[in-house]
């Protein structure tokens, strides 16, 4: 039995950011639909830094900093580095 790759997706942003915020609950809403589209685990993990918009890496590769407008296009970023990495492997 193959066990899943594990993949960690880390948010770096201001504590209390409102934007800071808004991404980390899009990622843990969107995780299960990664999850099972690449048939990975993802871990996400969290960190303060006194950036002015929310930065966020998978891998320690960074996918993009800002907030996309929508969850939609959060997947749609996530899936381009995702894309890469699996390649990669």
């Amino acid at each position: 039995m193959n066990e899943k790759k594990k993949l960690a997706i880390k948010i770096i942003g201001r504590k209390e950011d409102y934007w800071y915020y808004t991404v980390r609950s899009w990622l843990y809403e969107v995780k299960d639909i990664l999850e099972q589209e690449y048939n990975i685990n993802i871990e996400i993990e969290e960190d303060y830094d006194e950036l002015d918009l929310p930065a966020v890496y998978i891998d320690n590769e960074l996918a993009f900093i800002g907030v996309p407008g929508e969850e939609g296009y959060l997947i749609e970023v996530l899936k381009k580095s995702l894309d890469r990495i699996v390649k990669r492997e």
